[in-house]
């Protein structure tokens, strides 16, 4: 009788080992499972991210593309045009080369020429700065910066102490990263009220850190509030396709300060 009753036991301490056994081997196989659908899904959002910045950057390459073909047209058809002008006005030569009316006539024509000319070859510069290509982003910056300088809606101090890091970037990042800081500058013409504004580069390990600010009104709200605006949005979309990084602090009355990590390589 008991031998019977300790087989029975036995029994039972097997069979509940076994059901245990079956079980952790369930939840064990049921969290593998998880582990390797989880690792399916970030494969997933990391392969639809790269994708995303392909398409981003395909985007961005395709308009810098189109820049750059108005700019030159601009430049080489509307700038030969007006100066051809010029050149007409200047050799009519009416009866009275002395008449008030006609010498009125030719200053306001020259000075009006002149003006468009200038004005043409900004925008062309704006579209697609032939300086960021041939001297690199550093040179581009100052370019800009003299021709905002020169009009007296601001002014731009640019200091640039990661030269030789700046020479070496590749022209897409260079783009980009200029194209960040005009964006910046509008922003601060057109809304901050700021007088002066400045454009700090260094070097920070193997990155290359821009500093951007200005002595303007700050933000009224948060910046997150302020990143929703279409010029943040750009601004955030061209430093994610060159896997950049960027920090806002500002408050009203403080003025705006932007940083930007840029990989240098």
């Amino acid at each position: 009788m008991q031998g019977t009753t300790g087989n029975i036991y036995i029994q039972m301490i097997l069979g509940m080992s076994g059901a245990l056994i079956l079980v952790v081997s369930f939840i064990l196989f049921n969290i593998r499972n998880q582990n390797r659908l989880l690792r399916q899904r970030q494969q997933f959002q990391q392969a639809e991210i790269a994708h995303q910045k392909e398409l981003l950057g395909a985007v961005i390459q395709s308009q810098e593309a189109e820049r750059k073909r108005i700019g030159q047209d601009l430049h080489d058809d509307v700038g030969t045009t007006l100066s051809g002008l010029r050149l007409l006005i200047e050799m009519f030569k009416p009866a009275d080369v002395k008449d008030p009316q006609y010498l009125d006539f030719i200053r306001s024509s020259k000075a009006t020429i002149d003006k468009v000319v200038r004005d043409v070859r900004h925008i062309s510069h704006n579209l697609s700065p032939a300086t960021l290509g041939y001297y690199g982003l550093a040179a581009a910056v100052l370019e800009h910066s003299d021709i905002i300088n020169q009009s007296g809606r601001l002014t731009i101090d640019v200091v640039n102490d990661a030269e030789e890091k700046l020479e070496k970037l590749p022209l897409p990042v260079a783009t980009a990263l200029y194209r960040v800081l005009e964006e910046l500058l509008n922003n601060t013409i057109k809304h901050s009220g700021a007088s002066e504004a400045k454009i700090h580069f260094t070097e920070a390990q193997d990155n290359i850190q821009i500093n951007y600010s200005d002595n303007g009104k700050g933000l009224s709200g948060s910046a997150e509030q302020f990143k929703k605006g279409m010029g943040m949005q750009n601004i955030e979309s061209r430093l994610t396709n060159i896997n950049a990084v960027y920090d806002i602090s500002s408050g009203p009355g403080q003025g705006f300060a932007l940083q930007v990590k840029c990989p240098a390589a």
